[in-house]
Order: C-alpha cells, then structure tokens, then sequence
C-alpha cells in the first residue's frame, strides 16, 4: 500500500452500546430548520433597526459637508479661472434641499441685496418684487458642468439649517441662498450649518484664502422637545457665536 494509499484509509466506527450512537448523533446533528429561521428573522430584524436608526445617519452628515466643503474651495479657484463671479447656490426651500455651483458674469457684476424676510415684515407686493429679484438674477448664472451637470440632492437625514454671513444678524434658512467668489480670489465671509438627529455641524469660510474650518456639536436630544427645536436652537447659538468673534 502507497503512502497516498495509507492517508486516505476510513477506519470503521467503533459502536461498543447503543449510548455511543447518540452520543455520534448528538455531536453531528447541528442546527435545525427552525433554529435557522429564528437566527435570520434576528439578523433581519437588527439591520432593519440599523438602517432606521437617525443616528445611523450620521456617515450621511459627514460625506455631505465634505462635498460642500470641497464645493467651497471650488468656487474660488473658478472664480480666478473664468474671471467670472462663482457662486454655491443653496435651494432651502426644496424638499429635498439641492444645491448647485453656478458660474455668472464678469468681477463688475453688482450683487442685488438679499430680503431679509426673516426679520421684517413685508406686503405680498415687496415678496412678489424680491422674488423677481431672485429669478432674473438666477438667469445670469449657468452650471459649473465641470462640477455637476444638475442640481444635488442633500443626503438623505441631513438638512441645512442655514447660512450666515458676517454682512447680516440673521441666519438665512429658507429660500435662495448663495455664497460668492470672485476673481479677486474674495469670497463672501460665510458660515454653512448643517445637521443630523444626533450631530450639528459648521463650516466656516474664509474671505481670503482656501481656509474651511470645520466643527462638530452633538445634539443634546430632550425628550420635550421636537427634535427640529434643538437643531433650530443650537444652529442659531453657533451663528451669533460665530458672528460675536468677527
């Protein structure tokens, strides 16, 4: 007999009573249907919890002021490229938020002042007259096709709380927002909030060079408050902080 003969040689079970066949039965039988069902129900049920959960949001919050960031240094190189104002265009009132970068005139094009609707009260004719303003300065400015060819979605469980700039007392969270570049290599003196159920997070923009700097705050969860009240509260706390040490 060959050696390859000899490894592969079965030796017969040694039977000696029959407690030894339960015994081997015992050890060999494994798991049964209904054990198997039950594992995969449980293994259902945890990542149906898992995808459901808002803090599970949270890589969502992350990837998303990552992109604006990168949108940000974006618009001021371009603005240099094209010698043409670049601006990254936030739609708050779209559900979901999109934004966009959008390149626009020549550095001797006039911004319009922006309505603060949020702290003053209008008639409907100065809405009517500060929402044609909105449109026809939207028609002056095109995608940035180089960056995306339509309109981006905010992440899903993410939202934009709002956007400020040292210019004005008043976190901008509705409508049409944008914050500018130009040729010049300035860009607006801004801040982007944004957040999750279980973290706020801030972008702060630098006029003169390429400088974001990023912060994170967990979120205080209460259980007598709405959870849109505490983002509401601290995004407003973290803007008029930031305001104060302009």
């Amino acid at each position: 007999m060959t050696l390859l003969q000899q490894q592969v040689v079965v030796r017969p079970l040694q039977l000696n009573s029959p407690n030894s066949l339960k015994k081997i039965l015992k050890s060999n039988q494994g798991f049964t249907i209904i054990e198997i069902l039950i594992a995969l129900v449980l293994i259902i049920s945890v990542l149906t919890l898992t995808l459901n959960d808002p803090f599970s949001t949270s890589g969502n919050l992350d990837k998303q002021s990552e992109d604006i960031e990168r949108g940000i240094r974006f618009i001021g190189d371009e603005a240099a490229l094209r010698n043409a104002v670049v601006r990254f265009h936030f739609m708050l009132g779209k559900a979901p938020q999109e934004y966009a970068v959008e390149y626009g005139p020549s550095d001797s094009f006039i911004l319009p002042p922006e309505a603060e609707f949020e702290t003053t009260t209008v008639t409907k004719e100065e809405e009517e007259k500060a929402a044609k303003l909105v449109r026809d300065t939207n028609m002056k400015f095109n995608k940035v096709k180089e960056f995306q060819d339509s309109n981006t979605e905010v992440n899903d469980g993410v939202k934009i709380m709002g956007i400020g700039s040292s210019g004005s007392q008043k976190l901008k969270t509705t409508g049409d927002v944008s914050i500018y570049a130009f040729p010049t290599g300035e860009k607006d003196d801004a801040i982007v909030i944004l957040a999750d159920d279980g973290k706020i997070v801030s972008l702060e923009i630098s006029p003169f060079n390429q400088k974001v700097v990023k912060k994170s705050f967990k979120l205080e969860a209460s259980g007598s408050k709405d959870i849109l009240d505490v983002q509401t509260a601290k995004a407003k706390e973290i803007f008029e902080t930031w305001l104060k040490d302009k």
